[in-house]
């Protein structure tokens, strides 16, 4: 997939890949002209539950497993993991948390996970 930008609130993107699929993309953070807005100090997490309100996470990845981050020189965080869920619906979202302010949001929707089939 390609590089996304997004805004401090994205619209939903929704996603659907088989279950124990590499999901691989890639979102940068910029401003309203394109430059690339530095995410140092921030901390990434991408989870995905069953819903929003759901207590426990389904998948929930750090730069330890599944993420790389590059805070300054191209800001962007990538994310190349496998789907190692159950299949079904989730919601997702990718959280930039700092060490102090507002956290970012740089994605969120809906991925459908399909049952693999030949294993």
């Amino acid at each position: 997939m390609p590089s996304l930008s997004i805004s401090q609130t994205p619209d939903p993107l929704n996603i659907q890949v088989r279950q124990n699929q590499e999901w691989a993309i890639t979102f940068s953070y910029e401003d309203s002209n394109g430059a690339a807005i530095s995410l140092a100090g921030y901390t990434p997490l991408l989870q995905l539950r069953t819903s929003a309100l759901a207590k426990t996470t389904a998948l929930s990845l750090t730069t330890a497993n599944g993420l790389t981050f590059n805070a300054t020189t191209l800001p962007q965080v990538q994310v190349s993991a496998g789907m190692a869920v159950a299949p079904g619906k989730y919601e997702w979202d990718l959280k930039l948390t700092p060490s102090s302010g507002e956290a970012i949001y740089l994605g969120r929707g809906v991925i459908q996970v399909d049952a693999e089939v030949s294993r």
